[in-house]
């Protein structure tokens, strides 16, 4: 029975040959979906082969001779690792894994845990947000408020604005913190001032969603618009506010180009990559994701720099009309955070040649086996999927083992590694793998790959898409609802080619925002 977390596009099964399946990609998946937290049985790190990095998952694998002592041969590169009994747990559940207790000592800012599921939201109040689509936010928020008061009393939840200015408010609607000017072009000046300021310091940690989210919600209301965009100063002020409160979570609102501040992209200085690029990092290293809604207008709003943020911390992309925003708000609001700082690692053996990894973002990764593979905020909605190949000495076995190691950190800072295992069984019959076929996985698998190479070449990327299209209508005719999925990527990229083609500004941000949600197999 296959594993629900991890599956094959060929089921239980993997061909002898590559030429059996030809022009058929062979994908395996992870899917967090249905990730379950679970206890941790083992306290202390778990037992790894010297070589290949695998995990030992099953203490009944060790062995005893008087010669070489206590030890394991690794199933998947054979390597013979010599254990100290003492460091053998009763048993293993790899499934619920290992818990690593964290280092006492803390950061400068706040608790440094990060609950994964409060809120600092980052509202953009500027001119160009002023009449419908800044109302549409504010109602957008407050409905999210609302939500959260339901299933997350206990969050947290601050606010920041941003346009010529940077502005910090309490519940109540008071200015506690204004920063503008010169300022707004020194992420250390800005950090200092977000840092030191008495209310963040004290107040913040108690704004639980339960005790002020009335309050919050009649201050949103009174939100207006005004003129320029610090959208740079706004994001470092949330990380620090999320820093000192331990909140797990930044959301940027934002219809328009960043202006003002450091991370100004109005010019053509390469700076502002740059500097997404280190706030990008420096948000995932403290454990916060960051979320963007970006409102749909007919001006750039440059998200494919932008998109740098949620892409290194794991979180998503959205590029909204108004009609489009509670939803957009809805599915933020409802992906829940397993972990933080997540990564994961394939490990396969040597008769399996690894090649692309897709899911992990809009990046294309050049990827070996036993490599990490960061992805930041580790969230239901996320999927992992890799392509791989038999070599031809796949026939002396008659098994062959695949095992994902997920380690991440858990809203108590402990490191969690936890393990998925599957065995698939070589197979040469070409009836038998096509009749296993799993067209929906290959179909989603293709849509991550399209995203990724789209970012560097459209038509490519819809070519991909159309000769999987084919090639499913062939091998797997009775899949409808898998060319259905692909053929409506195909129209809607079509679509957007076609505004690109006739020089629209914002078909750009169209682009990224739809890699982004192919990305994550999110249908349209």
């Amino acid at each position: 029975m296959m594993n629900k977390h991890m599956k094959f596009s060929t089921g239980d099964k993997i061909p002898a040959s590559e030429k059996l399946l030809e022009d058929i990609p062979l994908v395996g998946e992870v899917s967090f979906s249905e990730f379950e937290e679970a206890k941790p049985e083992i306290k202390g790190k778990p037992i790894i082969c010297s070589n290949c990095g695998a995990i030992l998952t099953d203490v009944k694998d060790v062995q005893t001779n008087a010669k070489v002592g206590t030890f394991f041969n690794c199933q998947f590169c054979g390597t013979v690792n010599v254990v100290d009994p003492k460091d053998l747990p009763h048993n293993i559940n790899a499934y619920t894994g290992w818990l690593i207790p964290p280092d006492t000592t803390r950061p400068d800012f706040g608790k440094g845990i990060q609950k994964g599921n409060s809120l600092i939201a980052a509202l953009d109040v500027s001119g160009s947000m002023q009449g419908a689509k800044i109302e549409g936010v504010k109602q957008s928020l407050i409905s999210t408020l609302k939500a959260y008061s339901k299933s997350k009393a206990d969050a947290l939840f601050g606010l920041v604005t941003f346009e010529s200015n940077l502005r910090i408010y309490s519940p109540e609607g008071e200015e506690v913190l204004k920063l503008g000017g010169d300022i707004l072009y020194d992420v250390k000046a800005i950090e200092k001032e977000v840092t030191n300021n008495s209310w963040v310091k004290r107040q913040l940690q108690k704004m639980t969603i339960k005790s002020t989210g009335k309050e919050w919600q009649k201050t949103i209301q009174k939100m207006q618009a005004l003129s320029s965009t610090a959208l740079g100063p706004a994001v470092v002020a949330a990380r620090i506010m999320s820093l000192v409160a331990g909140t797990g979570r930044v959301l940027l609102l934002t219809d328009g180009m960043a202006n003002e501040g450091i991370g100004s992209l109005s010019g053509a200085s390469p700076e502002g990559k740059k500097f997404y690029t280190m706030i990008g990092n420096a948000l995932k290293d403290s454990g916060i994701v960051l979320d963007i809604v970006g409102i749909a207008g007919q001006g750039s709003l440059e998200l494919k720099t932008l998109a740098l943020m949620p892409e290194i911390t794991g979180g998503d992309l959205f590029y909204a009309d108004l009609s489009e925003l509670q939803d957009s708000f809805g599915m933020i609001a409802g992906d829940e955070i397993i972990g933080r700082n997540a990564r994961i690692k394939l490990i396969v053996p040597d008769e399996i040649e690894l090649s692309t990894v897709s899911g992990a973002g809009t990046r294309e990764l050049d990827y070996k086996r036993g490599d990490d593979i960061s992805l930041g905020g580790l969230t239901k909605s996320r999927s992992i999927s890799f392509e791989f190949k038999p070599k031809k000495k796949i026939k002396d076995r008659k098994k062959v083992p695949v095992q994902v190691q997920i380690r991440y950190k858990d809203e108590d800072d402990n490191e969690r590694i936890r393990v998925i295992e599957e065995e698939l069984e070589v197979s040469e019959i070409k009836e038998e793998l096509e009749k296993s076929l799993d067209a929906d996985l290959i179909a989603g698998y293709t849509v991550q790959r399209a995203a990724q190479v789209m970012q560097r070449d459209r038509k490519e990327g819809k070519k991909i898409m159309a000769e999987m299209r084919s090639t499913l209508a062939r091998a797997a005719p009775k899949a409808k609802e898998a060319q259905a999925y692909l053929n409506d990527e195909i129209e809607e990229m079509d679509e957007i080619m076609a505004e690109e083609e006739a020089g629209v500004a914002r078909s750009a941000d169209m682009i990224q925002a739809k890699s982004s949600r192919m990305a994550k197999k999110r249908k349209k």
